[in-house]
Parts: C-alpha cells; sequence; structure tokens
C-alpha cells in the first residue's frame, strides 16, 4: 500500500513549468532515489511533499489523508515529514544534542534517539558546536534530528554533495541502515548515480517536469528507456540495431530515431572463439588507451561499423594505439 502519493502534481516558477501532470505512488519503507539534471523538478517534488511549496494543480495523500488539494492545505508541521537540507540547517548557537531535541517531539523518543546515537557514534560531538565538528560528523547529526521525531517520510535533498569520497561511501551506509532498521520511508534528491546506486529500492528519473523512468538500481542502468537516461548512469555505447540485427542486448526504441543497441563499456571483453556465440562482435583500430585504476579505458575506431567504441577492460596485454583489437559483448 501506498504511504506518499502525488496525483498529477502541476507547479510554476513564474512561466516556467516546473512539474508537468506528475504522479507517482511510493510505499511505505521503501528508499526512492529521484535523479535528473538541474531544474528538472526533483528538488521541487520535495518541498511540495513537505509543504514549503503550493502545486497549481494536483493532489498529495501522506499515509492515507489528503494533505494538499484544490481546497485541502495541511501544514508542514503537521505532516510528519523531516527534510534533511543539502547544508545541514544546524542552529549554530546550539550544541549537537541542543539540533537533535530541537525537532517537535523527539523529547519523548528519548529511547530511539540514545539509540540513534550509538548506531551513528556521535557521542563524543554531542556537546559541541557545528562548527567544531566535521561535514561527515553534522550530516550525521542531522540524520539523527530527523530520524528522533518518528517521522512517516523523511526527505534529504543532496544529503551526500559536501562530503568527500571516503565519507560519502561510509555515511551512504549508514543512511541506508538506519532507514531500513526503522521501516522509514525515504525519499532521496541527488545528481550523484553512484549514491542513488547504492541506497535506493528505487531509482526516479525526472526531466522537465515529467518521470522519464521507474525502476530498481539495475534495471535503469542495465535498461534505460531512452538515450538521455542512460547517459545519466555513465558512459555507453549507442549501436544501431540494423548492424547486429541478432544482439539479445537491450535495445532502446524512440519516436524519431532507428532502434540502438544499448552496451555499457564494462560489458565488453576480448574475443575469444570458444564463447563467442550469441555475442556481438566488433573489432576496431586502438584510438586511445587510458589507465584508470585496475582498468584500461580504450577507444576503438570501428570503420567498418562507422563508430567509435569506449570499452573498459581489466586485463594486463600490451594494447597500444593503432593496434587491432577484437572485442564480444
Amino acid at each position: 500500500m501506498a504511504l506518499v502519493e502525488f496525483e498529477n502534481i502541476v507547479k510554476y516558477y513564474g512561466k516556467q513549468r516546473v512539474l508537468n501532470g506528475l504522479s507517482l505512488s511510493i510505499g511505505k519503507g521503501e528508499i526512492v532515489s529521484v535523479v535528473g539534471s538541474s531544474g528538472s523538478g526533483k528538488t521541487t517534488l520535495l518541498r511540495i511533499l513537505s509543504g514549503l511549496e503550493i502545486p497549481e494543480l494536483g493532489n498529495i495523500i501522506l499515509n492515507d489523508a489528503v494533505v494538499n488539494s484544490s481546497d485541502i492545505f495541511i501544514p508542514p508541521e503537521k505532516r510528519n515529514c523531516s527534510l534533511v537540507f543539502q547544508d545541514y540547517a544546524l542552529f549554530p548557537n546550539m550544541t549537537m544534542l541542543e539540533n537533535i531535541y530541537f525537532g517537535e517531539g523527539s523529547k519523548n523518543n528519548k529511547e530511539i534517539v540514545s539509540e540513534l546515537i550509538h548506531v551513528t557514534k556521535i557521542e563524543k560531538i554531542l556537546n559541541k558546536y557545528p562548527h567544531e565538528c566535521s561535514g561527515g560528523e553534522q550530516q550525521r547529526v542531522a540524520l539523527v534530528r530527523s530520524m528522533a521525531t518518528q517521522p512517516n517520510v523523511i526527505l534529504m535533498d543532496e544529503p551526500l554533495s559536501n562530503l568527500d569520497f571516503h565519507l560519502k561511501s561510509k555515511i551512504s551506509l549508514m543512511i541506508s541502515e538506519i532507514i531500513r532498521r526503522y521501516t522509514t520511508t525515504a525519499i532521496i534528491v541527488t545528481h550523484d548515480i553512484m549514491d542513488a546506486m547504492k541506497i535506493s529500492d528505487r531509482i526516479i528519473v525526472i526531466d522537465n517536469g515529467i518521470i522519464l523512468q521507474d525502476g530498481s538500481p539495475k534495471e535503469i542502468y542495465d535498461s534505460p528507456i531512452s538515450k538521455l537516461v542512460a547517459r545519466y548512469f555513465g558512459e555507453t555505447n549507442f549501436i544501431p540495431l540494423e548492424l547486429y540485427p541478432e544482439s539479445n542486448h537491450h535495445i532502446i526504441y524512440s519516436n524519431d530515431e532507428e532502434p540502438l543497441i544499448h552496451v555499457r563499456p564494462n560489458q565488453f571483453q576480448l574475443f575469444s572463439q570458444k564463447n563467442s556465440k550469441g555475442k556481438l562482435i566488433i573489432e576496431g583500430k586502438i584510438k586511445s588507451v587510458k589507465n584508470i585504476a585496475s582498468d584500461l579505458h580504450i577507444f576503438l575506431e570501428c570503420q567498418d561499423i562507422h563508430l567509435d567504441i569506449h570499452l573498459i577492460l581489466s586485463v594486463e596485454k600490451d594494447l597500444k594505439i593503432g593496434k587491432i583489437l577484437k572485442v564480444m559483448a
């Protein structure tokens, strides 16, 4: 059963339509990431659900109650939504513990607060002020504060954008663990595709105020509905289906373009006659080779199909520019 429902939401900023008849249902306990380019409407979606923005049209249902419609508006403080901002929004004149207990109702949940403090390992900073703490510590406090009120849904706007790579990985796992531990529903806005892939049960891809695709991280990565969605999730190759009509790879169909085979760079491997049955086989001249970590990023110039192909190989083979290479996927 849906905990959150957006029904035909339309929102304008001036003359610009930011959300264009968007409808979406999110179940209890789901972790859903909303991704898209700047201005796509993803943050507006959070602000409307939290009550900080009012849509021009549409209904919002939260926990079986209408909180937004043409004649109903439930104020933010009555919605039991917690919003975690990109800059954490901690009060500089309060200690970390005071910040945690600032939320309405959190003082009635001291047992849960104590458990959250233990899980996030922030015991040593509770008497410090925000400016005395690192970004990772502030993020954990913001997370504890948002969970302390036992919200129906937690809304997170770019929660990891201010953290370095090491902290991102650590905090993203912590966020996922805590949300799942308390069976809380979470909607996370992020521009970082890897964050979304790690944390989410579902990913919603938005562009120009409409949903392009809604699915599991694996489904959207492996089977994007369009070139735009495919490119959101990293480098990829688009090969006309007419060149390999028997291919068993995912095919992208478009109203205004020919069908395209979609192949990620890491799906390629060196050609092997033994394992080549049913494979897409490509031969070309190496145009460039870059060593990134343990992988070789190679661009092949394939004159017979008039394409440059990007592939990633985890091999120690001597691959030089100008050499002919045969691969399969």
